[in-house]
């Protein structure tokens, strides 16, 4: 019994204790860097690798003036 109470404190203790502070106050290059295009070409310079087109180009639809939305007198 003392033995699961011993047990039982020492994982809340530890589980209930701060997270050790970073040792840095700067940010490293990699995470600044996070959310660049990977180029997976070998020796090509970041200059070359762009990211590819957009999957859904914007596309505004159908308005009522150019009468594709089945208005009055649309036959």
């Amino acid at each position: 019994m003392k033995f699961s109470i011993i047990t039982l404190s020492l994982i809340t203790l530890v589980t209930a204790a701060p997270a050790a502070a970073p040792q840095s106050g700067e940010i490293s290059y990699g995470a600044l860097k996070h959310d660049g295009v990977p180029c997976s070409l070998r020796g090509a310079s970041a200059a070359n690798c762009r990211p590819g087109a957009e999957a859904n180009p914007y596309n505004r639809g159908c308005s009522a003036i150019e009468r594709c939305r089945g208005g009055v007198g649309n036959n």
